[in-house]
């Protein structure tokens, strides 16, 4: 199945432009000045330069002296199966979703209700009977926090039907009323602690206005579908992961951590330059195969045994190649880098099995991940080509070749020998395109706890013409 024409706002060659790429390229990172505002001007640069990427990507690679560098394909592979797993918890999740009326109406009392609360946490439950029972005995919080962590401070912080940082949190809160000075049960939370939580009060917050009142409906309908689909998910993967048990031989694995923790652990300054890096220096920051195999001399050792077969050190580092660590923590002392890391490999081989079972499905023939991954690819192979005509000048010639000096100059006229060469290879649907409203706002839009966190590549820096004097146009 493709794209009908319908959803596609320009194609060019093979390759296709989307409605959803072109609003996603726009608006998901930010736009250089001479097409940042929300003007029609400067919505067709933008189509332009999406249209011209494309034409750079089709040039390169017709080229036969280009070949693709070093773990640039396993990059490529680990973009497809990360969507493929995006996909796949679509499917399986929120699609099936179905919330009562019932369910959206209780959401929507809870959503106009905001708590205020103090609170203190304790490490572990070992001391959870103890405290139930001061609690039972009517004693205040603050008397509980003065026998258990040696002060009497609370923490204080409101909380919102909303929040989703600690699921455990908002049923408590929002299952059962509520007496003002309550102390509630004590709640679990997902790292094992405990969270002992005083009602200090709450309030209900209505408005007039009919269009704040619609736009808070379909954010308690998304929200309690995302939920409900994030529920239904769980389900899935404890049935998919039902019976594999992930065993490591302590050895090897204590031998690796001492061996690549040193690598592992950036300094918090060279983490903080990362947003400054181009898309491909920060999806590379993530340690590949390579770059961690030269610090290990028993790659054939077994590190570990998943699901009844075992699995070398070699094993693990060609998985990392294309689907880097996430460690579950962003930062943690070097003591915990082995627990860390443990975690790590076992969400590693969760997403292997996620990804085994996407490939299964058929899922990697899906259109929408094919186009994905042609996207990433694109966006690579003319960043290349830009390379290639900054080297090609006089050293006493090369600067930034994001400046608007270099691509008018150099990038312009070589897109406009492109677009003429191209032209009947090159389609645009403008009644989709001219449907289509851009913000000024710059955004730079990331993903957490997954092995690449960039949503889309950066806007591609590469034509500044918006005139549309080439190709042709897509008729419905």
């Amino acid at each position: 199945m493709e794209y009908s024409e319908a959803e596609v706002i320009a194609r060019v060659g093979d390759r296709v432009i989307t409605k959803s790429d072109f609003i996603m390229r726009a608006e998901y990172t930010p736009r250089p000045i001479y097409c940042r505002s929300d003007n029609k001007i400067h919505k067709k640069i933008v189509l332009n330069s999406l249209i011209a990427e494309k034409l750079l990507a089709l040039d390169l690679e017709a080229r036969p002296e280009y070949s693709a560098p070093p773990g640039f394909n396993e990059y490529l592979t680990g973009r497809k199966e990360q969507a493929m797993r995006q996909l796949h918890r679509y499917e399986h999740g929120i699609k099936k979703a179905s919330p009562s009326m019932e369910m959206l109406n209780r959401g929507l009392r809870n959503a106009r209700r905001e708590y205020h609360v103090a609170f203190f946490t304790l490490p572990n439950s070992s001391q959870l009977d103890p405290i139930q029972t001061y609690i039972e005995q009517d004693s205040s919080l603050e008397s509980i926090a003065r026998k258990f962590k040696r002060s009497p401070v609370l923490n204080e912080r409101k909380v919102s039907w909303f929040d989703d940082d600690e699921q455990a949190i908002l049923e408590a809160l929002y299952t059962r009323p509520l007496a003002r000075d309550s102390i509630l049960t004590p709640i679990i939370l997902r790292d094992g602690s405990i969270m002992l939580v005083k009602v200090l009060g709450w309030e209900d917050k209505y408005s007039l206005s009919e269009s704040a009142n619609q736009t808070l409906w379909e954010d308690v309908v998304s929200k309690v579908e995302l939920r409900m689909g994030n529920e239904l998910y769980r389900g899935y993967l404890t049935r998919l992961m039902r019976g594999k048990s992930f065993q490591l031989e302590k050895e090897t694995f204590q031998r690796l951590v001492e061996d690549i923790a040193n690598t592992y652990m950036l300094k918090d300054a060279q983490k903080e330059t990362i947003l400054s890096q181009v898309i491909w220096d920060i999806e590379k920051t993530h340690l590949s195969y390579g770059e961690i195999e030269q610090d290990v001399e028993y790659l054939d050792q077994v590190l570990f045994t998943y699901d009844g077969e075992s699995w070398t050190v070699q094993d693990l580092f060609k998985m990392i190649a294309k689907h880097p660590l996430v460690f579950r923590d962003v930062r943690f002392p070097k003591s915990d880098f082995a627990n860390q890391l443990r975690m790590a490999v076992a969400d590693l081989l969760r997403d292997n099995s996620i990804t085994e079972d996407a490939y299964k499905q058929g899922f990697a023939d899906r259109v929408e991940i094919r186009s994905h991954v042609q996207l990433w690819k694109d966006h690579y192979l003319a960043d290349v080509y830009k390379q290639i005509i900054l080297a090609s000048l006089p050293a006493d010639e090369r600067g930034d070749f994001n400046s608007l000096a270099f691509i008018e100059e150099h990038m312009n006229p070589l897109v406009d020998r492109l677009q003429a060469e191209y032209s009947d290879q090159i389609f645009i649907n403008f009644d989709l395109f001219d449907s289509v409203d851009l913000t000024g706002v710059d955004m730079f839009v990331t993903q957490e706890g997954v092995a690449y966190p960039i949503v889309t590549p950066s806007f591609p820096q590469i034509y500044t013409d918006h005139v549309f004097d080439y190709g042709n146009k897509i008729e419905l």
